[in-house]
């Protein structure tokens, strides 16, 4: 398995999804959705763990990644913060974005809380911010939120017989099938401006 400092900067889900099908033959969009994260970490060479916090300074921490020059990555996943499956994988989505694009940076540990992976609270921090941004579009690519829209969107005209999809109905759906809150997907939606019912 490669480790981290053979592994180029990757600034973007596509300059991912072309080194892992170069090094390993597997796109990151080929199943999905969902993306699965836990085997793009595996196939980075990012060690994973989950145990329970022991100390109380890492109680409101929800995850962290430490980019060791000569070794594995680690990331640190802390199951108290994550047992909802859509939160957790953003968390690891999350720490991948540290991991593609910040390991160059002379900063070697990120320590995400509640306040850092904040939208509003992470604009204020260039790499936090990088990371969100990184994570919803690992999570929720925008070519497969249009096509499985679109699919979804013709099958509930189909089944219903009518013309437009509630809005909320749409978002809860692609939340469904990309194992994100819809939360989540309410706030991508109006990134890629997807507003309002849905004709088509």
């Amino acid at each position: 398995m490669n480790s981290s400092p053979t592994i180029p900067t990757l600034q973007n889900i596509y300059d991912l999804d072309e080194y892992l099908t170069q090094e390993f033959g597997y796109s990151i969009f080929e199943n999905a959705p969902p993306v699965d994260v836990d085997k793009i970490a595996k196939l980075l060479g990012i060690e994973v763990s989950e145990c329970v916090p022991l100390d109380m300074d890492s109680l409101d921490t929800i995850g962290k990644i430490t980019l060791q020059p000569d070794g594995p990555a680690m990331v640190w996943i802390n199951p108290l913060e994550n047992s909802y499956i859509p939160r957790r994988r953003f968390t690891l989505a999350h720490e991948i974005g540290h991991f593609c694009m910040h390991r160059s940076s002379s900063k070697k540990t990120f320590v995400d809380t509640k306040v850092t992976m904040n939208r509003s609270e992470s604009y204020w921090d260039s790499n936090e911010s990088e990371a969100n941004n990184f994570a919803a579009d690992l999570l929720m690519p925008a070519h497969l939120i249009k096509s499985v829209g679109r699919k979804l969107i013709a099958e509930f005209k189909a089944e219903n017989k009518v013309e437009k999809m509630p809005l909320s109905i749409f978002k809860d759906k692609l939340a469904i099938k990309f194992k994100v809150s819809s939360v989540a997907m309410e706030y991508r939606l109006k990134n890629l401006n997807i507003t309002g019912s849905k004709k088509s």
